[in-house]
C-alpha cells in the first residue's frame, strides 16, 4: 500500500502545481485569498479523489484492465472513440506545457551563467537535439528513474520556496528584490480578493490538471495487493490528500512571495542570480526532459488507436508521426509563451471530463443497468449517489464550458473580465 501510495502522488503531482500560485492571483492579490484557494483545492481535491475510486470501482466490477475496456462494458463500445479522443488530447497539452516550461527554464539557466539564449533559439535546439532522439526511442525503460527526479525536483522546489516565502529575500528591500524584472516584482494590496468573480475558474482548472491521474486508476487498482474497492478507496484517500497538501502549500508559498505577479510558472519569478531557484529550475528541467517522452508515447499512441483502430502500425508510420507531432507541438510553443494558459485551458477541458464526466456516466449507466435488470435495489444511498454523479456531470460541463472561455478571455482578452 505505501509503494502504491507513493506512486499515485508521483503520477498526480507535476509541473502543473507550479501554475497554481498564478490561479490564486487570477482572483486576488493579498494573503488573505490563500483560505479560500485553500478551500477550493481541498474542495475540488475530494470530488477528484471520488472519481478516481469510480473508476477503479467500475474496472472492479466490469474485471476490466483500462478505462476505455471498463467504458465499453458499462456505457458501450460505439462511444469509446471520446475516451480514446481524451487520451490524445489530455497529454498533447501536457506535452505543449512541458515544450514551454524547457524553454523558459533553459532560458533562465543560460542567463545565470551569462548567456542570452533567445527563445525560440532554446525551444528550437531542445526539440531537436533532445526530445526528437528521445521521442524515437523505441524503448523508454531507461528512462524509468527520471520519474523519481520529477519527485525529488517538486519536494525541493518546495522546501526552496517555503524558504524564500518566509526569508524575506523578495520583499522590500530583500537581497533578490532589485534583481527582479518589474513583470515578476511582488505585488500586494492593489485590488484585495474576490472569489466570486470568472476569473476564480481558471484555479478551478488548474485545479483539474493538478489532480488528474485517472486514466492510471485501473492500473493502481490491478495492482493491488488483494484489490478490493476498500483497500482501493483507502489508497485514494492517501494518495489525494497527500497531493492537496503538497499542491496547498506550493501555491500558498509562491503567492506569498510574489502575490498578483506571480507567473504561469512560478519559477520564472525568482531571480536568476539565486542559486537555489537555479537548483531547482535544473532538477525540474532534467525531470521534464525524462518525462516528455512517456508523455508523447501517449499521445502517440492514442493518436494511432484513433485512426488505425487497433490496425498493425509500421516503424515508418511511427517515425512520421513522430515527427509531425513534435512539429506541430513545437511550432504551438513558439507562439504561445503562458505555460499557465496551457495548464489552465488543458484543466477546463479535458480534465473536466475525465474527472467530473467520464467516471459519473460510467457510474449511472452501470447502476441503471443493473436497476432495469433487478440486480440492484433502488435504495435512498443509490438514490442519493445518483443524485450526486447527476451534478458533478453538471459541474463538469460548466467547469469545462465557463473555465474554458474564462482562461482564453484572461490570457488574450483580459479587459472583458
Amino acid at each position: 500500500m505505501k509503494s502504491s501510495t507513493f506512486n499515485l502522488i508521483k503520477a498526480c503531482v507535476g509541473s502543473g502545481v507550479l501554475s497554481l500560485s498564478s490561479g490564486v492571483a487570477a482572483f486576488g492579490d493579498v494573503p488573505a485569498a490563500i483560505l479560500p484557494a485553500s478551500i477550493l483545492m481541498s474542495t475540488l481535491g475530494v470530488l477528484s479523489a471520488y472519481s478516481f475510486y469510480i473508476i477503479g470501482k467500475m474496472c472492479s466490477q466490469t474485471n476490466s484492465l483500462t478505462i476505455s475496456e471498463a467504458w465499453g462494458k458499462s456505457v458501450g463500445e460505439d462511444s469509446t472513440w471520446a475516451i480514446s479522443l481524451a487520451c490524445f488530447l489530455t497529454p498533447l497539452g501536457a506535452a505543449l506545457s512541458y515544450s514551454i516550461i524547457l524553454a523558459d527554464v533553459f532560458k533562465a539557466l543560460s542567463a545565470t551563467v551569462g548567456i542570452n539564449l533567445p527563445r525560440p533559439v532554446s525551444i528550437l535546439s531542445m526539440s531537436t537535439f533532445v526530445l526528437y532522439p528521445l521521442c524515437s526511442l523505441q524503448s523508454l525503460a531507461s528512462l524509468a528513474p527520471f520519474s523519481i527526479l520529477g519527485v525529488v525536483g517538486i519536494l525541493v522546489t518546495a522546501v526552496f520556496m517555503a524558504v524564500r516565502a518566509f526569508g524575506g529575500a523578495y520583499g522590500v528591500g530583500g537581497a533578490m528584490a532589485a534583481t527582479l524584472a518589474p513583470a515578476f516584482t511582488p505585488s500586494f494590496g492593489n485590488i484585495g480578493v474576490n472569489l466570486v468573480q470568472p476569473s476564480s475558474l481558471i484555479l478551478v482548472s488548474m485545479a483539474a490538471t493538478a489532480y488528474l491521474s485517472h486514466f492510471n486508476a485501473p492500473d493502481f487498482y490491478n495492482q493491488l495487493k488483494s484489490p478490493s474497492p476498500r483497500r482501493f478507496k483507502i489508497l485514494t484517500g492517501m494518495g489525494f490528500f497527500a497531493t492537496a497538501v503538497l499542491s496547498i502549500l506550493m501555491m500558498s508559498f509562491g503567492f506569498l512571495t510574489f502575490g498578483s505577479a506571480s507567473s504561469g510558472i512560478i519559477l520564472n519569478n525568482y531571480s536568476t542570480l539565486d542559486v537555489g531557484a537555479t537548483v531547482c529550475r535544473l532538477l525540474m528541467g532534467i525531470a521534464i526532459i525524462g518525462t516528455y517522452p512517456f508523455v508523447f508515447s501517449g499521445m502517440r499512441s492514442a493518436f494511432f488507436q484513433l485512426i488505425k483502430k487497433g490496425k498493425t502500425v509500421t516503424s515508418k508510420e511511427t517515425k512520421t508521426a513522430t515527427q509531425l507531432m513534435l512539429a506541430g507541438v513545437t511550432g504551438l510553443a513558439l507562439v504561445l509563451k503562458n505555460a499557465g494558459f496551457i495548464v489552465s485551458f488543458n484543466g477546463a477541458l479535458m480534465g473536466s471530463a475525465i474527472i467530473y464526466v467520464f467516471p459519473p456516466l460510467m457510474y449511472l449507466k452501470s447502476t441503471g443497468k443493473k436497476i432495469k435488470e433487478g440486480a440492484m435495489k433502488v435504495t435512498k444511498k443509490v438514490k442519493l449517489e445518483r443524485m450526486f454523479n447527476r451534478l458533478l456531470i453538471a459541474l463538469g460541463v460548466t467547469f469545462a464550458v465557463c473555465g474554458g472561455a474564462v482562461t482564453v478571455m484572461d490570457s488574450f482578452f483580459p479587459h472583458l473580465l
